[in-house]
């Protein structure tokens, strides 16, 4: 299970959604977990009320992922996670590994080593040798140098089957306080932990500092698994016009607005914005442009949703290694107002593309009464940056 219920508060904000290479700091952690092997569920706590917006953020092959609300505490909110797995059909001898979603740097080696020690021994935790000198340090005095034998810091992923972490946890609350993570409590109820190596990369977004550190690493691995001419990001601009019709549905950036008196006529469903999206995302990845790829002579595309268009076109990227990172939109209309629905926009158009909400942009604007898109019909511009995937 994946921890992402905390506030960041040492951080002064939301540090799990800050982003990294075009993913938040949560999702890195995610993709690592959905893609190891024997991974059967993930179960992700968040913050009370936030669901949604996890949901909203998640990668699309996530039919394996629970959302689950948080507690205050960490016990609590790693207790949902496991009630949430045992209502899943997960059993008490099912192994779960817990790990924290601010470790964005967690690797497949390190998930692996956790579950072998795991299974031989009952439950696992990666440990990190302490390199510094230690002191104890009173009133802004150094009182004594602590010996650094046999001391390490923890780290997670941290393993033991899902009964007996329950019942760790449930002993920890019976005993009041709260165990510093899933070690502590099996520990406490006599639970024998082994201790693998960690890795000093997969280290804990804690503070500022710790931001650059983590784009190096996570930059790092992303281009050594890819293999794409010239790896890096890559912007196209798109373009598309569609006439207003009356008796046609309106149908634009996603949304049905069953509001309006004319429509957009198109071979598919005419959503202009869409296809301006289209246009721009196979511009950045030279994939030719929306016309060749789907053709208004195809009747495949005749009446399509244009949200389904979008989606192949994603599809598509990822065949090349690519994936997108942001859009940019400008629709130009006197009709429909886009303020309104700008936000609904946005989060539409990043469920189809499967990227975060806050690297979409729509903006509305009107042509002052003036040339086709003034009284005819609705014009759109898109500005689509792409760049490397990493292999699922």
């Amino acid at each position: 299970m994946l921890v992402a219920a905390g506030r960041g508060s040492r951080m002064g904000g939301d540090k799990l959604w800050i982003e990294l290479w075009g993913r938040p700091v949560w999702r890195w952690s995610l993709d690592t977990l959905l893609r190891a092997e024997g991974m059967t569920r993930v179960a992700l706590a968040v913050p009370p009320g936030e669901v949604e917006r996890f949901r909203r953020a998640l990668p699309p092959d996530a039919d394996r992922c629970l959302l689950v609300e948080g507690g205050e505490t960490r016990s609590a909110s790693v207790h949902a996670g496991l009630s949430a797995l045992t209502d899943a059909g997960a059993g008490n001898d099912t192994l779960v590994l817990v790990h924290d979603a601010a470790r964005p740097a967690v690797d497949a080696r390190l998930i692996d080593d956790v579950v072998v020690a795991a299974r031989d021994g009952g439950a696992a935790i990666p440990i990190v040798p302490v390199a510094d000198t230690l002191k104890h340090v009173e009133g802004g005095l150094v009182e004594a140098t602590v010996p650094r034998q046999g001391l390490g810091s923890a780290q997670t992923p941290q393993a033991a089957s899902l009964g007996i972490l329950l019942a760790a946890l449930d002993a920890a609350r019976v005993r009041g306080g709260e165990p510093t993570d899933e070690a502590a409590a099996l520990t406490a109820i006599g639970v024998p932990v082994r201790a693998v190596p960690g890795d000093a990369a997969n280290r804990k977004l804690t503070e500022d500092g710790d931001l650059p550190v983590l784009r190096a690493i996570l930059r790092e691995r992303s281009l050594a698994a890819v293999d794409v001419p010239g790896a890096g990001a890559r912007s196209g601009i798109g373009f598309d016009a569609h006439r207003l019709e009356a008796g046609i549905p309106m149908r634009l950036g996603g949304l049905a607005l069953p509001d309006e008196p004319r429509g957009l006529a198109g071979h598919s469903d005419g959503d202009v914005a869409l296809h301006a999206v289209i246009d721009a995302l196979v511009g950045a990845a030279h994939l030719g442009d929306i016309g060749a790829m789907f053709p208004e002579g195809d009747d495949r595309w005749a009446g399509a949703d244009s949200g389904d268009l979008l989606r192949g076109t994603v599809e598509r990227l990822q065949a090349a290694g690519l994936r997108p990172r942001a859009v940019d939109l400008t629709i130009v209309a006197n009709e429909p107002a886009i303020a309104p629905v700008r936000a609904e926009m946005e989060g539409r158009i990043a469920e189809l593309l499967g990227i975060d909400g806050s690297t979409v942009s729509v903006k509305g604007t009107t042509s002052d009464g003036l040339g086709f898109a003034g009284s005819e019909g609705i014009a759109a511009y898109a500005v689509a940056t792409v760049e490397p995937a990493i292999p699922a």
